[in-house]
């Protein structure tokens, strides 16, 4: 009797030992935990890029749903602000968390689909490298790649990194850029934000029109539905992508304020070894840099300009 007992003691609390762990199991999060890191980012695309190219689309799946911004309302308005929304006719800068928001709307609609799409062209195209830098830093950009002017001009029309609108800015928080790359061929895939645990896809966003912010506010709904899409800006074919990885090592970062005649005025070292720090200034300082047309224009006395030494 006693040895029935238990027995059957011994089997209720393996079989209570047992649920504890399925349920333990059930509520573990479905990704890993990435830090919020530009190296964190990169291992997040690894794995997702993986699991595209295994075809393992159930697996896939809450990675690209993480993607999608939570309570976007929320954090366009924490980052933006909601100045003068309850004016009749918005400038271009009025009540512009809302209208970000509005804006995010069709995209995190269609982001799992736009996204999984993404990674199986990037997979097609050979752009399987990436490498993520964070915006926000002074003088920002990719060092293991040379980035193709015409990717990083693209990156500054938007209010993400305007210093007088973007709380993103002005918090020093991080924006991230993703550049995808082969040995011939470069894209990139913006911009990334770190909120509540995960990465977050924002894309290139421009404010909702002052027309669609009132006519969502009036229960209007568009027309047509979003559909999903490819989310890398224009591929580029470069002759050279890869920087050389000795240089790249060496590679030293400074901000130079030139004059109108491409004399250095000032020099601040940002980034690099400090090793090689004064060597880049004492070449920085012996250069003679042009001058853009449009700084011409605007009778700029000085303006700044991020070298790699």
């Amino acid at each position: 009797m006693y040895s029935r007992r238990r027995c059957c003691s011994t089997l209720l609390i393996t079989l209570i030992l047992t649920a504890r762990f399925a349920i333990a199991q059930s509520v573990l999060p479905p990704i890993p935990n990435y830090p919020n890191t530009e190296a964190g980012l990169e291992q997040l695309m690894d794995d997702m890029l993986c699991l595209q190219k295994k075809g393992d689309a159930a697996s896939l799946s809450p990675y690209l749903q993480s993607l999608v911004l939570p309570d976007p309302d929320r954090w366009f308005t924490s980052e933006f602000g909601d100045a003068r929304c309850t004016e009749k006719q918005l400038g271009p800068n009025d009540c512009l968390g809302p209208r970000m928001a509005l804006a995010y709307r069709p995209l995190a609609k269609v982001l799992p689909a736009s996204f999984s799409l993404t990674l199986s062209d990037l997979l097609h195209e050979g752009m399987i490298n990436f490498e993520a830098t964070n915006y926000i830093e002074e003088c920002p950009g990719p060092q293991r790649i040379v980035a193709a002017r015409a990717l990083v001009g693209g990156l500054t029309t938007t209010p993400y990194l305007s210093d007088s609108l973007s709380g993103l800015v002005q918090h020093h928080e991080q924006l991230y850029v993703l550049w995808a790359y082969s040995e011939t061929k470069e894209t990139t895939i913006p911009f990334f934000v770190y909120w509540e645990g995960s990465f977050r896809y924002l894309g290139m966003l421009h404010p909702a029109s002052d027309d669609a912010l009132h006519s969502d506010a009036a229960g209007i709904k568009p027309q047509a539905e979003p559909s999903a899409h490819y989310l890398t800006e224009d591929q580029l074919e470069m002759k050279k992508v890869l920087n050389d990885q000795a240089r790249g090592q060496k590679t030293v970062v400074l901000r130079v304020m030139v004059d109108l005649n491409g004399t250095p005025k000032d020099i601040t070292y940002i980034r690099g070894p400090k090793s090689e720090k004064k060597g880049a200034i004492k070449r920085a300082k012996k250069r003679r840099y042009d001058v853009p047309p449009v700084i011409r224009a605007i009778h700029a006395r000085v303006f700044p300009l991020c070298i790699n030494e």
